[in-house]
C-alpha cells in the first residue's frame, strides 16, 4: 500500500482543489495561443485604418456589420454621429423581434460579464443593461476586448439590432464603450478619425483610423468647417453631435452675384448644421425652407411645376421630373458645396411623375440636418484630432481671401511619429485577422448556428466528463475506504484471537 499512497494523496488533493475553485469553460479563440498573440504584436502587424461596408434600405437607417463574442454572433448596428455606445439586446429580454438579433452571453465562451447595471438616458427613455467584454470582428478583422452595453431592452428601437456610436466628444464614462477610443487605445488604428462614403442609396463604406490619402493629395477639393461644442450661458461643454456652423446659400454659379443670391444668414444669427448620417433625410428649419420656397423655387411654384405637400409631421416640394433648376450652394467656413439640381430631388413615392426636394422641414424639430440624401454625395470626414467635418467632392471649392493648405499631414498605412510610441505601448495583443472564408462564414447563419452546436456539444461532453471522472473517484475512495475499514477489521479480529489463545495457553 505504501506504493500507492502518494498517488491517493495527489487525488484528494485534485479534488479539494477542484471544490475550492469554480469551473469555468474556456477555449483558446481559434487555436490561437497567447504565445503567438505575442509574437504576431512584436512583430508589428498592425494595421492603420480598419475599411468595412455599410448598408440600408431607403426607409431604414445606416448598418454597419459587427460580430460579437466567439463563436461569432453578428448584428446590423445602426451607425450614430451622435452616440458612443455599441448597445445590443440581451437574449433574455421579455419581449423579443423575431425579425431581430439578441447577444446571448452564454453561448460566448470568451465574454467577461460585469456586475455593475448601467442606466443610461437614451433620448427620451432609460435604457438599463450590463457592461460587457468580448471580443469583436469587423470585416474579418478581429480586436479582443471590447466593451459594450448588453441592454435589457432598447425600447422604442425594439426593431433594430443595436447601435454603434460614433459620436463627436465622449465624456469619461463614454469613452468605454466608444469604438474609436478603444480601437485607438489598443492601437488598432492610427488616428481617432473616421470617414463615410455612400456608392447609393443602399450601400457603402466606411474607414476608421485614416483620412484617405487622395483626399489629402487633392486637398482643393476637401472642406472643412469646425465641429462645435455646446455653449450653454457662456460656458463650453463636449457635444454628442457632430456640427458646425454655415455661413450662407445661395443658388446660381456667381457667389458675388447679389441677385441671385438666396439670402445671407444674418451675421448675428449663428445657424448650426448638424450631419446625422444615419438619418435618410435632410432638413431644414422653418426659415430656411420658405425662403428656399421663395427664392430657388419661387418660379417653379409660380408655374405649378412645383407644389408644397404637407404629410403628418412633414413639410416637402414635389416638382415635374423635367424640371431644371441652377445649382443650389452651402458654404462652410468659406467652403462651398455646389449641388447641381439633379442631386436635390429623389423619386416620389406619392407620384410616381413627380420628383421629391431632398430637404423636408419637419414641425416642432427646427435645425439644420443634413442626413443621408445628401452626404451620399459627399465622402464625409469626421476628424476628432483636428476637431474638423470634413467633405470631399470634385464640386467642392474654397471662396474664401486666406491661403488654405492640405490638413495636417498624415502617415498612410503605417505609424506615424506622434502616435507610433503610444501605439507600441498601448497595443495589446491582437488576433489574427480572418481568412476570406472566415469572413464568409462569419456572416452565414448556418455557419454560425453550427460553430455554436458543435461547442456546446463539445461543452457539455467536457463537462459530462469531468463528472464521470468526479463519480469515479469518490467512488473510487469509498471503496478504498471500505477496503481499509474492512483490513482493519481483520487485524482486530486476528489479534483478538491471538489474544484469546494465549489466555486459554496460559
Amino acid at each position: 500500500m505504501k506504493k500507492y499512497s502518494k498517488f491517493y494523496i495527489f487525488l484528494i488533493l485534485i479534488i479539494i482543489i477542484s471544490s475550492k475553485i469554480q469551473f469555468n469553460f474556456t477555449i483558446k479563440e481559434d487555436g490561437f495561443s497567447k504565445e503567438n498573440e505575442k509574437n504576431n504584436s512584436q512583430k508589428g502587424k498592425l494595421k492603420s485604418f480598419i475599411e468595412a461596408p455599410m448598408g440600408s434600405d431607403p426607409d431604414s437607417k445606416t448598418t454597419m456589420k459587427v460580430c460579437l463574442g466567439y463563436p461569432n454572433q453578428c448584428f446590423d448596428l445602426v451607425i450614430q454621429t451622435n452616440s458612443f455606445y455599441i448597445m445590443v439586446s440581451d437574449a433574455d429580454s421579455k419581449y423579443k423581434n423575431p425579425q431581430v438579433n439578441y447577444f446571448n452571453k452564454t453561448k460566448s465562451m470568451t465574454k467577461n460579464v460585469h456586475s455593475r447595471i448601467l442606466e443610461l438616458d437614451y433620448y427620451d427613455q432609460k435604457i438599463i443593461g450590463q457592461k460587457i467584454t468580448d471580443r469583436l470582428t469587423i470585416n474579418g478583422q478581429r480586436i479582443s476586448k471590447i466593451n459594450f452595453l448588453l441592454a435589457n431592452s432598447l425600447g422604442k428601437f425594439r426593431d433594430i439590432d443595436g447601435f454603434i456610436g460614433l459620436g463627436y466628444m465622449p465624456n469619461k464614462e463614454e469613452k468605454k464603450f466608444s469604438l474609436i477610443q478603444q480601437l485607438f487605445e489598443k492601437g488598432k488604428i492610427a488616428h481617432k478619425v473616421f470617414t463615410q462614403y455612400y456608392y447609393d442609396n443602399y450601400n457603402g463604406v466606411i474607414t476608421l483610423g485614416e483620412i484617405p490619402e487622395y483626399i489629402v493629395n487633392d486637398y482643393i477639393h476637401y472642406g472643412r468647417c469646425k465641429a462645435l461644442n455646446k455653449i450653454r450661458n457662456g460656458k463650453e461643454y463636449k457635444n454628442n453631435n457632430w456640427e458646425c456652423y454655415i455661413d450662407f446659400m445661395y443658388y446660381g454659379n456667381n457667389v458675388n452675384d447679389m441677385f441671385n443670391m438666396a439670402q445671407f444668414i444674418e451675421d448675428n444669427y449663428k445657424q448650426e448644421v448638424l450631419f446625422l448620417s444615419y438619418r435618410k433625410r435632410s432638413f431644414l428649419p422653418s426659415y430656411l425652407f420658405d425662403m428656399v420656397g421663395q427664392t430657388y423655387l419661387r418660379q417653379a411654384l409660380y408655374d405649378k411645376k412645383c407644389t408644397s405637400y404637407y404629410g403628418g409631421i412633414y413639410k416637402w416640394y414635389e416638382c415635374d421630373m423635367n424640371l431644371k433648376l441652377p445649382n443650389l450652394n452651402l458654404v462652410f467656413n468659406a467652403w462651398e458645396i455646389r449641388i447641381s439640381s439633379d442631386k436635390l430631388f429623389t423619386p416620389s413615392k406619392h407620384n410616381k411623375n413627380k420628383k421629391e426636394f431632398i430637404f423636408y422641414n419637419k414641425h416642432k424639430f427646427e435645425k439644420f440636418l443634413i442626413g443621408r440624401s445628401l452626404l451620399k454625395e459627399f465622402e464625409m470626414v469626421y476628424d476628432y484630432a483636428n476637431k474638423q467635418i470634413g467633405f470631399y467632392h470634385k464640386s467642392v471649392r474654397y471662396i474664401g481671401n486666406e491661403k488654405i493648405g492640405p490638413p495636417k499631414v498624415y502617415h498612410f498605412l503605417k505609424d506615424d511619429d506622434e502616435y507610433k510610441t503610444k501605439r507600441i505601448n498601448k497595443s495589446e495583443t491582437l488576433l489574427p485577422d480572418a481568412t476570406p472564408d472566415e469572413v464568409k462564414n462569419n456572416y452565414d447563419p448556418f455557419v454560425q448556428k453550427s460553430k455554436v452546436y458543435l461547442a456546446e456539444i463539445f461543452k457539455k461532453v467536457f463537462e459530462i466528463l469531468i463528472i464521470i471522472v468526479g463519480i469515479i473517484l469518490i467512488l473510487f475512495l469509498i471503496f478504498y475506504g471500505l477496503r481499509i475499514r474492512r483490513r482493519n477489521l481483520i487485524k482486530r479480529s486476528n489479534l483478538h484471537l491471538k489474544k484469546q489463545k494465549l489466555m486459554e495457553m496460559k
